[in-house]
Order: structure tokens, then C-alpha cells, then sequence
């Protein structure tokens, strides 16, 4: 039997075909790359690792951190395609353990974690926000980029972010907000920028942010405010400047926040406020001056803030505070959760301060009542100025009779169990100061009957051309008033007490 020969060109051919096979299946398998669990990464020398709650099969994870170690890394590392192994996780958080160990943000990642509600990045060295570098980020909803290095933001570096409700960017380094840096945010409610060295504001910043109802710029350098700087913030209810370098606000300065009910202004340089600086606050409940260089307060200052019930005007070198003064908002210092404080002025124990005898009895605040009974003021008799007392009178005062016994001994310690609303807003680093010694001069007011205090020669002129004699009803009506006050005015002769009656009338 006779065997056919296989032509040669044929079996090159088979030999030709079978080594394209061998080829496309190398090929093949290097396409497809072993899938790396995050949650699960046994390498040492790994960059990353990351820690999952609860479970840390495929897939499985909801909220995962991860820590990035041994140096830098690159944004075309493999890792970042590594998430495709956890496609379900809601909270992701970066923490950076290495110097320069993460200096850009892993946008990525992503591409792989669509579910994404939560996300952070801390102690990292990113320089710079890019544009559109979170865009399209539907299911996220709080947001915190904190001690990160970021000097600079740019021009929609947040943008399209429709779930987004709180977004921290304390402690970096940002200069300057650009307008429309935070653009298409229609969720944002919360906005923290505390302790950056932003200088300036520019017009319109934060106008798409219809929604936003807190921001906080404390600790910052800004030392202007232009209402252009608030385009957009009608719906805002706390605005947080503390701790910066403002010195001069302007008339107007806050007219398009209709709807703000707390501005924390404490430890500034201002010295300067233009009489309608607060005109269009109508919803305004809480201000905060304190640790401020204000020495005088224009006429008619409170008038655009009638709902005002908490005023903090601590620590400033204000000289007199007069009724005229607190006249728009007194109604309201005597409701339940109100307050007031005014220590560590220098003011002068003069009638100007008569009002808060009459405050004191009427509020219904503890801390009302409280801060008015510790307030301290500077008080001499001097014969240069016009008294209600005559000369006998005042000698009695002089020899002390009306401050008999421990003066502390006659303040009342209240605790204050009521529920206060603006107790949040009180900042820790001065809420428990020691009190101040008190000098030789220095008198608590409320242990000064009202018809102690000397009145300037200005006021006296004015006061004897309207002094009128009360009438018995009038009398009659602030007797329990006299009688309950905390000074010791129990050998005050009667005209004396009539008039006091008209004075608290007149104030």
C-alpha cells in the first residue's frame, strides 16, 4: 500500500496556523489581569492598604478606608483599577501617611464606585483643585478635603454635584475664591472653609449656592467684606467670620442675606460701623462683636435688626451703651433665651446704664439677669459732674453706706437650665474667661441705685427741661420694682424715690 506525501507548503501552513493560535492565546491572557481585592491586599511593599467594616469579600464592601504609605504614588498605578473590586462602596476615605505621598485627588477611582456617598482625603499634599475634578459625582452627598496643602481652587473645581450637601475644606492653604468655584451644587446646605489664609472674595463666589444655609470663613486673613461677596446667600442662616482681619464694615455690607439668624464677627480689628452696616438682617436673632476695637456705636445701628435677641459686645472700648442703644431690640432681651454681654468695656457708672436696672427685672433670661448683675463699671463721684443727688447725699455715698457688706454676697449665682438656642455659637476659647480683677474704682452697677448714678452735663440739661413728677398709678406700679432691687437703696428718702420711679420711667 502506498503512503501519499503530504506536499510541504501544506505543512508549513498547519505549522504556520498553529503558532498564530499559541500567539493569540498569550496574547489573551495577558488581557486579562488578576483582579486585586483592596480590601484584601497581602502585598507589604503595597502603597495602599485599605481597611473594609464588615466584610471584605467581592464586592461586598460599603464603607472602606484606606491608608497610603512607602512613598508616592501615581495616578497611572494599576491600584486605582483595582476598585472595580468593590463597585458597592458608599463611604471611601484616604488617609496619607508618607510626605508626598498622594499629591493629586484619585479621580479614577470614580469610574469604579458609582454607589459613592461619602467621601474624604486628609493630610495629603495636593497643591491645586483642577476643574470638573469631582464633576458628575451623582450619589455623593458629603464631601471633606481637610489639612490637604490646597493653595489653589480653580473655576469649577465642584461642579455638577446634585446630591451634595456638606462639603469641609478646613485647614489648607486656599488663597482666594474664585467666582463660580462652586458651581451647580443645587444640595449644598453646609460650606467650611475654617483656617485657610483666604485674602480675598471675589464677586459672586458662592451665587449658585441657592441653598446654602452655614459657612464659616473664621480664621482666615480677610479684612474686606462687599455685599457683592454674598451674591446668591438668601437663603443662608449662619455666617462664621471670626478670627480674621476685618477692621471697617460698610453700610449695606450683608443686605442680600434676607435670611441669616447668626453672624459670629468676634476677634476682628473692626473699629468702624457705618449706621446701616446690618440694615436688611431682618431675620437677624444672634450677633457677635466681641474681642473687637469698637469705641462708639452709631445711632440707629440695631434699627435694621429688630428680631436681634443675643448680642455679644464683649471686650471691645465701647464708653457708653445707652437706651437709645438697645431701644429697637429691648423688647426682645427680655424673652426666655436671650442674652447679653457687655463686660470688659470701659464704661462709666453714669445714668446712660440706668436702662439695665429696669432690663434686669423684666427678663426672663438667666443669662440676662446674670451678666447684668456681675456687670462692672467705672464709678467716682466727682463734684464736677451734675448729680440728682444734692451735696448731703452724696456724701452719704462717699462714706459707703450703699455697699455694706460683701458685694459679691449680694450677686445671685443662677444656673441656667433653660434650653438655649445660641449655645452652640458661643466660642469655647473665651465662654469660661476669668473674671478680671476688679480695680479700686470699679463698681457693680446694680448695687448703684439709679438715682446714685451721676448724669453728664448734656444729659442733666435735657433731663431738667422733661423731668415731670410720676403719677400715683406710676408710682404704685414700680414700687415691688424698687423694693426687689438687688442694691441696698432701704434708706433712700422718699423724694429720692419718686424720683427714681420717673427716671425708670423716662429710660
Amino acid at each position: 500500500m502506498r503512503t501519499q506525501k503530504v506536499p510541504a507548503t501544506l505543512l508549513l501552513l498547519l505549522f504556520a496556523i498553529e503558532a498564530l493560535d499559541a500567539n493569540r492565546r498569550k496574547q489573551k491572557d495577558k488581557l486579562i489581569p488578576t483582579i486585586i481585592n483592596i480590601c484584601d491586599i497581602n502585598d507589604r511593599d503595597s502603597k495602599v492598604h485599605c481597611y473594609c467594616e464588615f466584610s471584605q469579600e467581592i464586592n461586598e464592601a460599603v464603607k472602606t478606608e484606606c491608608w497610603v504609605f512607602n512613598g508616592g504614588i501615581e495616578k497611572t498605578d494599576p491600584l486605582w483599577t483595582s476598585f472595580t473590586s468593590q463597585s458597592n462602596i458608599e463611604t471611601l476615605a484616604f488617609n496619607v501617611r508618607a510626605d508626598g505621598g498622594l499629591d493629586f485627588v484619585p479621580s479614577k477611582v470614580f469610574r469604579y464606585v458609582r454607589k459613592l456617598k461619602n467621601f474624604s482625603i486628609k493630610f495629603s499634599s495636593i497643591p491645586k483643585i483642577e476643574s470638573f475634578t469631582f464633576s458628575n459625582l451623582s450619589a455623593v452627598q458629603e464631601m471633606t478635603l481637610t489639612k490637604n496643602q490646597i493653595v489653589h481652587l480653580s473655576k469649577h473645581s465642584f461642579y455638577n454635584l446634585p446630591n451634595l450637601t456638606v462639603l469641609t475644606l478646613d485647614e489648607n492653604r486656599i488663597k482666594e475664591l474664585l467666582t463660580d468655584t462652586f458651581f451647580e451644587l443645587p444640595a449644598l446646605q453646609k460650606l467650611y472653609l475654617t483656617s485657610n489664609n483666604i485674602t480675598v472674595i471675589q464677586d459672586g463666589a458662592f451665587r449658585s449656592l441657592v441653598n446654602l444655609l452655614e459657612l464659616e470663613l473664621d480664621r482666615n486673613n480677610i479684612s474686606e467684606l462687599r455685599k457683592e461677596c454674598f451674591d446668591g446667600l438668601a437663603n443662608l442662616k449662619r455666617l462664621d467670620l471670626r478670627r480674621n482681619k476685618i477692621a471697617v464694615l460698610n453700610s449695606f455690607t450683608f443686605i442680600e442675606l434676607w435670611n441669616l439668624h447668626s453672624l459670629l464677627l468676634d476677634y476682628n480689628e473692626i473699629n468702624m460701623l457705618a449706621q446701616r452696616t446690618f440694615d436688611g438682617l431682618s431675620q437677624l436673632r444672634k450677633l457677635s462683636l466681641s474681642h473687637n476695637k469698637l469705641v462708639t456705636l452709631a445711632g440707629g445701628l440695631f434699627e435694621g435688626v429688630r428680631g436681634l435677641a443675643a448680642l455679644d459686645l464683649r471686650h471691645n472700648k465701647l464708653k457708653r451703651f445707652t437706651y437709645d442703644n438697645v431701644r429697637p431690640v429691648y423688647d426682645n432681651l427680655k424673652n426666655q433665651n436671650s442674652y447679653i454681654y457687655l463686660d470688659g468695656n470701659e464704661f462709666t457708672c453714669d445714668c446712660h446704664l440706668a436702662w439695665m436696672h429696669k432690663l434686669r427685672h423684666e427678663a426672663k433670661s438667666i443669662k440676662v439677669r446674670t451678666s447684668l448683675e456681675n456687670f462692672v463699671c467705672k464709678f467716682s463721684i466727682d463734684p464736677s459732674l451734675n448729680s440728682h443727688f444734692s451735696y448731703y447725699e452724696r456724701s452719704v455715698i462717699n462714706s459707703n453706706t450703699l455697699y455694706e457688706g460683701d458685694e459679691k454676697s449680694q450677686i445671685k449665682d443662677y444656673s441656667d437650665n433653660s434650653d438655649d438656642i445660641f449655645h452652640d455659637e458661643i466660642d469655647d476659647a473665651y465662654a469660661d474667661e476669668p473674671k478680671l480683677v476688679r480695680k479700686e474704682n470699679e463698681k457693680t452697677l446694680l448695687q448703684i441705685p439709679v438715682e446714685a448714678l451721676p448724669c453728664p452735663q448734656d444729659v442733666k440739661t435735657v433731663t431738667d427741661r422733661t423731668y415731670t413728677y410720676p403719677s400715683q398709678n406710676e408710682a404704685k406700679d414700680y414700687r415691688n420694682l424698687i423694693q426687689s432691687s438687688t442694691s441696698a437703696a432701704n434708706n433712700i428718702s422718699p423724694s429720692i424715690f419718686l424720683f427714681t420711679v420717673s427716671f425708670l420711667l423716662r429710660y
